[in-house]
């Protein structure tokens, strides 16, 4: 650049020469660098969206080192995750025999037939029992009526005879007395026979239903051992 002294007009003063700037001439060469100095930071703007500078070898290390890093920390961090075991449902327990022959209705309604099957012999060896013993009763009044006409009658064949008073009459009334007694005797025997009979049959049936309430029994137990796998 070039200085020139420049003396002011009008004053007879020597002044100081003042520095005064005159730009060069701009070459064409100039001008286009900085038309190009100026664009760049636009053009520049626009590329860096894709554009991505070179990574040198240290660079490349550092970013490497540090994605490791990230990368454990992130292990770290993992909440750890227990494994899901699947929940093992216990069967429930099996009822108790008695409970379960409580509740089991066949075993109760074969229970409720025998009960019956048995209150109902019971009450036919009732009726048996009153038939028998009515004419048991009427037999024996029976009798105690035919020993007093017997008696009567001999009575009066002896005192016809005038006898009365002979061992002869008194062998005939002991001999007659006798005989009815013997009725007596076998009438009753025959009434215990009857009932020991009755008694019999009713401890006989009761052993039947013994029998058939233990199979019973037995049959609801096994049904219990196949329904909880026992």
């Amino acid at each position: 650049m070039a200085l020139q002294d420049v003396e002011s007009r009008g004053s007879t003063s020597e002044v100081t020469p003042r520095r005064i700037y005159t730009p060069e001439p701009k070459s064409r060469v100039t001008v286009a660098r900085r038309r190009r100095r100026v664009s760049t930071p636009t053009r520049t703007r626009t590329r860096t969206r894709t554009y991505r500078p070179e990574v040198t070898g240290r660079q490349h290390a550092i970013q490497r080192r540090s994605t490791r890093t990230n990368e454990r920390a992130k292990v770290v961090a993992k909440p750890v995750t227990k494994p899901v075991t699947a929940k093992v449902v216990k069967p429930p327990l099996p009822p108790g025999v008695n409970t379960y022959l409580a509740g089991d209705s066949t075993y109760q309604r074969q229970l409720a037939q025998f009960a019956k099957s048995l209150s109902d012999f019971k009450a036919d060896q009732g009726l048996a029992t009153t038939d028998y013993n009515t004419g048991y009763q009427n037999t024996y009044r029976d009798i105690g009526l035919a020993k007093t006409d017997a008696l009567k009658d001999l009575e009066n064949d002896y005192a016809s005879r005038g006898m009365l008073r002979s061992n002869l009459y008194s062998g005939a009334m002991g001999d007659l007395t006798g005989e009815y007694q013997n009725q007596y005797t076998d009438l009753g025997k025959q009434r215990t026979s009857f009932l020991d009979q009755l008694q019999n049959e009713l401890l006989k049936f009761q052993n039947e239903q013994t029998g058939q309430t233990q199979n019973a029994r037995a049959e609801a137990i096994r049904r219990r051992a196949e329904r909880y796998n026992l």
